[in-house]
């Protein structure tokens, strides 16, 4: 399987993809897709990720094709696909005896079985060993039967159904399943791939990756943070209403003093805890959205009318992938640079279009990102003893970004710093345009 992305270059490429190439993901990363393949068949594969990228629905499109890999010409058929903006092909082909493909099959540490659609129904043909150790049915046992009695949990059985309706049209399934294993219940990543035999008969292959580990953590991580905000909050009040008292009734100078320190230490906590909140709430929602950039901007430089000199060049629309925490990113780059900012120097705020992306830049004459939290933040350097606040919300910036599919840059030149948001453009023409952060809203778990 591969993903392409806006100029059909490889954007990422499994190991069983590229094994069958013989090749590596990192060797072949940001390849043309076409010059993996002979010459006599670019046209058809151009064509099939044409009319996919080009669909309003879940249009899927077929091609036979050769692989020119390093080893030797690989014949195969390849389904392509839109996931959102990306393309995503698939390689379906018969395992035979021998080739290569059952090489493959046999060592993928994933759990797949190849299986037949009789009657709308998956029907076993064949099983790789991890599939045996994760599921617990040895071949003699599930070959030739119903795939779905043996490892779909009560519950999940009209979910199956749909997924095998999916299959029998021809259609890839792409979902997080929960499935019955030796170990219980778990959940993976489960990915049906279908194709059709010379003889016309239906068949498939289901990949089950275990997530279950890493999404049980994700969960753990949120019930976490949502609890320690709960009571962060609370004992915070209890904080301000005591200092209050004391800086109030104070006789002596020193303990009003110590009373206003312990109130300012609070605030900047409980401005981090709002912010933390924000982010959460901002992350929540679809990063395949399409919003107004240029609205967005406006809104936000407009909000701060007299109190901060802001210079906006924006054009008239900026259609561009995100969501609403798009909002909140811009939001946060603006208030940042309005923030540290000297006085009588204004922040620029810019927009324009750079191929299939949309670049907005916040810049202004501050002292700039200090070097331990640039180099984490834009750098990838690894996370140590950072003090986080105000940086919550470059990291907001790059987190929705990359949601999107986009990145994050800085520079400094000549006194000023500039951040630069770069995010996909779209073309949809539902384009939604947020007025308000969309953390803005107190979260109902909290």
């Amino acid at each position: 399987m591969f993903h392409l992305d806006e100029d059909d270059r490889l954007a990422l490429a499994t190991e069983e993809f590229t094994t069958l190439l013989g090749t590596t993901p990192e060797a072949i990363a940001g390849t043309p897709v076409e010059a993996l393949v002979s010459e006599a068949d670019r046209d058809g594969l151009r064509d099939a990720i044409a009319a996919v990228r080009d669909a309003d629905d879940r249009t899927t499109r077929r091609c036979s094709l050769t692989f020119t890999g390093d080893d030797a010409p690989v014949p195969a058929t390849v389904e392509c696909a839109a996931v959102g903006d990306v393309v995503v092909g698939s390689v379906c082909r018969t395992v035979e005896p021998g080739d290569r493909f059952e090489h493959l099959f046999e060592l993928i540490q994933d759990a797949v079985v190849a299986f037949e659609m009789i009657d709308g129904v998956p029907v076993v043909r064949a099983v790789n060993p991890a599939f045996v150790d994760t599921f617990g049915y040895d071949r003699a046992d599930i070959v030739g039967e119903p795939l779905n009695d043996y490892i779909v949990p009560d519950g999940r059985v009209e979910e199956a159904v749909d997924y095998d309706q999916r299959t029998a049209a021809g259609e890839i399934n792409y979902a997080i399943v929960a499935r019955k294993t030796v170990d219980g219940r778990r959940e993976f990543i489960y990915r049906g791939i279908p194709y059709d035999s010379a003889d016309g008969r239906r068949y498939g292959f289901a990949i089950y990756t275990d997530v279950t580990e890493s999404r049980r953590q994700q969960r753990r991580l949120r019930v976490l943070h949502r609890v320690l905000r709960h009571n962060l909050r609370n004992d915070l009040s209890v904080v301000f209403g005591m200092g209050e008292y004391v800086r109030s009734n104070a006789l002596a100078e020193p303990v009003s003093d110590a009373a206003e320190r312990a109130l300012d230490a609070a605030e900047r906590l409980a401005a981090v805890s709002e912010k933390a909140r924000n982010v959460e709430n901002a992350l929540d929602g679809s990063a395949e959205r399409s919003v107004d950039a240029a609205s967005l901007a406006r809104t936000i430089t407009d909000g701060y009318g007299a109190d901060a000199a802001i210079e906006a060049d924006l054009p008239e629309t900026l259609p561009v992938a995100g969501g609403t925490a798009v909002y909140d990113a811009l939001d946060n780059l603006v208030e940042n640079a309005v923030e540290h900012t000297p006085d009588g120097t204004p922040v620029r705020v810019t927009a324009d279009r750079d191929g299939g992306e949309a670049h907005l830049r916040v810049a202004d004459r501050g002292p700039g990102i200090p070097a331990g939290e640039r180099a984490v933040v834009f750098e990838d350097a690894d996370i140590t003893n950072l003090q986080h606040g105000s940086g919550l919300g470059i990291w907001l910036a790059r987190w929705v970004a990359e949601a999107a599919g986009g990145g994050i840059a800085y520079d400094r030149t000549d006194g000023w710093t500039t951040v630069t948001l770069r995010l996909p453009l779209s073309d949809d023409d539902n384009v939604l345009v947020p007025t308000e952060p969309s953390g803005a809203v107190e979260s109902s778990e909290d």
